[in-house]
């Protein structure tokens, strides 16, 4: 049934479009859709600094650092928020990156295998999340630039893949505009790839590849040259209150924190998938090249291992090289799909082995699951049904247990914003507060599926803990957030150890810790006008807005 199911979809456009959009908005409703989230924390806000320069005045240090975002991305969607239209176009641009995500592992798959079942299985396992190496799933629940450039990057491979180096070189030219670092990577995979087979390519398609990616590239790199200067030189302090802060899962592989071995474990076991299907020589024409771009992803983690561990090169960290990983990910999913097309082939009817394998591949957020099953396929022939199932079930708890316990997963689309107290803050302050009013806001309000105070109330804030998710990438503004944070978090930053989750308690309970003389010293000393608290934390100051959750009062330090 599934074979020809596959051969129908390649035979007909129509069939193979209404496959990717299907898949696409299954993975949209399993994941859930957050405008205003996660990256976008610092996205939005930095795009309506640019529309309306008088916005976040009392930020400018902040805010400057928007200019050292090497990407035209947002700019595209400058008119759209003019417009009053940037919400709903950010979700259709998101769905369509979606649905182009689904065409080009098709894509990549068949170039691979030459077999449209392969290219079913890939869509069909990839519909469900996964994680590898950095912890980042190939699809995000909310458009960012490099979500938005992955398929253009996997279509940039196939072109290598057939033969038409030139043109996969213009390709990243162009995407080099919209997202720097992932393109990046594929550039490293290109160019080792271009060293290992340099008589086969040769040196003319080499060199006019390298050509025209420079003019694609050309318009951010005049932008980049003339920025301040790459840093060489290590920042071991920088490095170490981001590490510990915030993002110790993107720099270490081996810690203490239950998480962080099941990213590692996730990413080896991705490796683990290739290999395996690798061996099997499924793609004569191609396995080499692929097998160099696998071994370029493991050459960039072994350097941010080096710069971990011994050397923290300022622009190694920055660049958080470790997300190349994905692409490692990608490639692992699509030709362990390529090896359960031929199991599909050749296991016996009946057998079920086929299922609880291609069941675990779906299923499970951890590549993990199906080498468990594999496993058990193979060395436990008593009872492997009832194993494969145990392997499949203890998988799937694994991965609800994590999603569960760390807050992973919150389903649902909002297109606009998430209907929360905090949220509703936001919208209240930004509709009832002049533009240059400044708040004091609890700095540990902030995960996955929560918008920034920014965001939503487009004023203000003294500090928050995930500025850090800036200051990772461009250290600028490490000394002023470290002051501020200080001041509002005594002694929390020093008690970091590197557990995220750990540091939120930390820093709600040195802020809850302040009295109400500290708020105002605060107030004056940042020209702050609103404090914002979680219930039950009251004061004695006038209440300006209360919901179910939190209360904002007004200061008598205002000016």
């Amino acid at each position: 049934m599934l074979k020809s199911f596959a051969d129908r979809l390649a035979c007909s456009a129509f069939q193979r479009h209404l496959l990717f959009l299907t898949a696409s908005l299954l993975t949209i409703v399993i994941i859930g859709y957050h405008f205003g989230t996660f990256d976008q924390n610092i996205h939005i806000p930095f795009l309506k600094k640019y529309a309306d320069p008088a916005l976040y005045p009392a930020n400018e240090e902040f805010f400057a650092l928007r200019r050292q975002h090497y990407s035209f991305f947002w700019f595209l969607f400058l008119p759209f928020y003019r417009l009053g239209v940037l919400e709903p176009t950010l979700f259709v641009v998101h769905v369509a990156a979606t649905h182009l995500t689904f065409w080009a592992v098709w894509d990549l798959s068949l170039t691979l295998f030459g077999d449209p079942l392969a290219g079913l299985l890939t869509v069909l396992a990839l519909i469900f999340p996964h994680i590898g190496f950095s912890s980042f799933p190939i699809f995000e629940f909310s458009l960012l630039n490099r979500t938005f450039v992955l398929p253009f990057l996997l279509w940039a491979m196939t072109l290598f893949l057939r033969g038409r180096h030139v043109w996969a070189f213009a390709l990243l030219g162009v995407l080099y505009n919209l997202h720097v670092l992932s393109v990046n990577f594929v550039l490293c995979m290109f160019l080792l790839a271009a060293a290992l087979d340099f008589r086969r390519i040769g040196w003319r398609r080499i060199g006019l590849g390298l050509g025209v990616f420079g003019l694609g590239a050309f318009p951010v790199l005049i932008w980049r040259f003339t920025s301040p200067p790459v840093r060489l030189a290590p920042n071991p302090e920088w490095f170490s209150i981001i590490s510990r802060g915030m993002f110790y899962h993107l720099f270490y592989f081996v810690a203490s924190f239950p998480h962080i071995w099941l990213v590692t474990l996730a990413g080896l076991s991705a490796l683990g998938l290739f290999i395996i299907a690798r061996r099997r020589n499924l793609s004569p024409q191609h396995d080499r090249t692929a097998t160099i771009f696998v071994s370029a992803v493991l050459i960039i983690l072994g350097v941010q291992i080096i710069a971990t561990y011994l050397w923290p090169v300022t622009i190694l960290i920055q660049s958080q090289i470790v997300r190349a990983g994905l692409l490692a990910l990608i490639l692992g999913y699509v030709y362990f799909a390529g090896y359960l097309a031929m199991r599909y082939r050749t296991d016996p009817p009946g057998r079920g082995d086929f299922g609880w394998l291609m069941a675990a591949t779906v299923f499970s957020a951890l590549p993990t699951a199906p080498l468990l099953v594999l496993a058990v396929q193979r060395w436990a022939q008593p009872g492997r049904r009832v194993l494969a199932a145990v392997s499949v079930a203890g998988m799937l708890a694994a991965t609800f247990w994590a999603a569960f316990t760390y807050d992973l997963w919150s389903p649902g689309i909002y297109i606009y914003m998430r209907p929360t107290p905090w949220h509703e803050a936001q919208v209240w302050a930004r509709d009832n507060t002049p533009e240059n009013a400044v708040f004091i806001t609890p700095m540990h309000l902030w995960w996955l599926y929560d918008a920034d105070w920014r965001v939503f109330s487009e004023r203000s804030q003294v500090v928050t803990l995930s500025d850090l998710l800036e200051i990772a990438l461009v250290p600028d503004y490490l000394d002023a957030w470290k002051q501020r944070f200080e001041v509002l978090a005594p002694g929390a930053m020093e008690q970091f150890r590197g557990d995220f989750f750990e540091n939120l308690t930390l820093t709600s309970q040195a802020f809850y810790s302040l009295s109400a003389d500290d708020f105002l010293r605060v107030a004056r000393q940042y020209g702050a006008s609103y404090l914002v608290v979680e219930k039950p934390h009251r004061y004695d100051w006038p209440v300006a807005y209360e919901n179910r959750g939190f209360v904002v009062y007004r200061l008598p330090v205002a000016k």
